[in-house]
């Protein structure tokens, strides 16, 4: 019991040594989630948003952990009904800040997972789940207690989520988003 106090006590320590911001991004894709052809139509609704939690390590460097929610939409051919299509991607990045001061500009990099939503098993569904690179850079802005962090980020999957017989749809493995986070 004595050993288990200790413990929370030398955690609880290490963990408020170690500042945690979270917060809200917002973001606009740079890049269409979806490749069709002229007989498909696709729509990406232009916005990303969710939550992130930051935890700020020594020597300039962070690890961020965000759920982006994103949406598209299809039809593969011309009076057929529209597929509705919601992906939460979960990227792990670490962070490094090149300078000190209120304005910290920065490179991030590490692995994104993503997860379609709301679809059910179409023909052209290839993979439901998804992994990847996330590459980016951005700014660090303080003012007074909020944090406002511009940044643009590069997603590398590995698979096309989606593939239809013909290649009418294709989903683009290649993506960029501009990405603007709020935190405290």
């Amino acid at each position: 019991m004595l050993k288990t106090f200790l413990f929370l006590i030398v955690f609880n320590s290490l963990a408020v040594a170690q500042p945690i911001s979270a917060g809200l991004k917002v973001g606009v894709p740079l890049t269409d989630a979806l490749n069709a052809q002229p007989i498909a139509t696709a729509s990406t609704h232009r916005y990303a948003i969710g939550p992130y939690v930051e935890l700020r390590l020594p020597f300039k460097f962070s690890v961020e952990v965000d759920a982006l929610y994103r949406s598209y939409e299809y039809r593969l051919t011309p009076g057929a009904l529209t597929t509705s299509v919601g992906s939460w991607e979960f990227p792990v990045l670490a962070k490094y800040k090149l300078l000190p001061g209120p304005i910290k500009p920065y490179v991030e990099g590490g692995l994104v997972f993503s997860r379609l939503t709301g679809i059910s098993n179409p023909v052209e569904l290839n993979h439901r789940a998804n992994y990847g690179i996330a590459l980016g850079a951005g700014l660090e802005i303080h003012a007074l207690l909020v944090r406002i962090s511009p940044e643009i980020r590069y997603d590398g999957f590995a698979f096309r989520n989606l593939d239809s017989p013909g290649n009418l749809l294709q989903s683009n493995r290649n993506q960029a988003i501009l990405l603007i986070g709020i935190g405290f």
